[in-house]
């Protein structure tokens, strides 16, 4: 078992430790035991720190989340025009995700969380996710209809997901996570001003 740490710090590796383990196996995949052992601690340690798998996995997936939505958000509002801000925010998302695989596969791996495992995980990478759109689609309202606006926000976010997917699994001549959102950033502005026509 590991040494004895200050509670701040023992819940801080316990939060990456579950990381690895739910990314690694899933919500089913994974159990209170599993990142018990990782983390070298009892379960009665892991279970000071968090009551339930359900609460355990429930933080990671906010935390995530809230940094995901946080950076895409401030990077669109950095930009000036429609497909600068669209770039920009994209290429903060594509840039995260190559940072943080095992986070992205915590939020959109097979093994996430279902609406029926009664655990919030779902409820908020819907959330952040959201926020996401929001951001992506902040400034190009103009070209999209107040009852298109859903929509092309979910298309926009499982878009940037789908492509991140292909794009992880490219070992060699990876294009950059900034060129990538060009690309990307390109296809939504043309799109969006032909749905607006």
């Amino acid at each position: 078992m590991s040494n004895r740490l200050p509670a701040a710090k023992r819940r801080k590796q316990l939060l990456d430790v579950a990381m690895t383990v739910f990314a690694d196996n899933g919500y089913h995949g994974a159990s209170m035991n599993d990142v018990a052992s990782t983390a070298g601690v009892t379960k009665p340690v892991l279970y000071q720190h968090f009551h339930s798998k359900q609460d355990l996995y429930s933080e990671l997936i906010d935390d995530v989340g809230s940094r995901l939505s946080s950076i895409v958000v401030a990077a669109a509002k950095s930009a000036n025009d429609p497909f600068t801000q669209t770039v920009a925010a994209l290429s903060a998302y594509f840039n995260f995700v190559e940072k943080n695989q095992r986070e992205f596969k915590l939020l959109f791996g097979r093994g996430a969380a279902r609406e029926e495992d009664r655990v919030n995980g779902p409820q908020l990478v819907e959330k952040r996710m959201a926020e996401v759109a929001e951001a992506l689609l902040d400034g190009l309202n103009q070209n999209v209809s107040a009852r298109q606006t859903a929509t092309v926000a979910k298309a926009i976010v499982a878009m940037a997901e789908g492509v991140c997917r292909h794009w992880i699994a490219q070992q060699d001549d990876r294009i950059s996570a900034d060129e990538l959102a060009f690309e990307i950033g390109s296809l939504i502005i043309h799109g969006l001003s032909g749905l607006g026509r």
